[in-house]
């Protein structure tokens, strides 16, 4: 690997576009031309593409060589269809967002904060809400930049 490729492959990972499964690419494409970078996910999945696309690959064989399974290659289509080649990038991974407290529940608790301790807010919302969360959780609910 060139100290080239080891920036790229760091800043790759920093942006989250890092295809670990690099050795699963065996697509020509990717073996002749040092300008194809397996480990550069998003290059990897735009060529998967456009080989369908243009020279009029068949998907099965194709996606395997791209080291992707068919129903993954429609799922990436579907991505690049609807939304270009940011559809391409991964998205994050993990909760989206809160999922114990809503926001009405939050907003709920914030009219609370100046004239109640956080158990007697927990408590209310146990009571008049039906939700029961930690204290942490409720922490940091009313700490979310997002919700205030």
């Amino acid at each position: 690997m060139a100290v080239t490729n080891v920036a790229k492959h760091d800043e790759l990972r920093k942006n989250g576009s890092f295809n670990h499964r690099a050795d699963t690419v065996s697509a020509e494409i990717f073996k002749k031309a040092p300008f194809f970078d397996p480990h550069d996910l998003m290059q990897v999945k735009y060529e998967m593409l456009r080989a369908v696309e243009k020279e009029q690959c068949d998907v099965t064989g194709t996606s395997e060589a791209f080291g992707f399974s068919r129903v993954s290659f429609y799922q990436i289509k579907r991505e690049f269809d609807e939304k270009g080649i940011a559809g391409l990038m991964p998205k994050k991974r993990g909760p989206k967002g809160p999922r114990k407290l809503s926001g009405d529940d939050i907003e709920f608790a914030k009219n609370l904060v100046d004239t109640h301790t956080k158990a007697q807010i927990l408590n209310r919302l146990r009571e008049e809400r039906g939700v029961e969360v930690s204290k942490r959780t409720l922490e940091r609910g009313l700490a979310d930049k997002k919700n205030l």
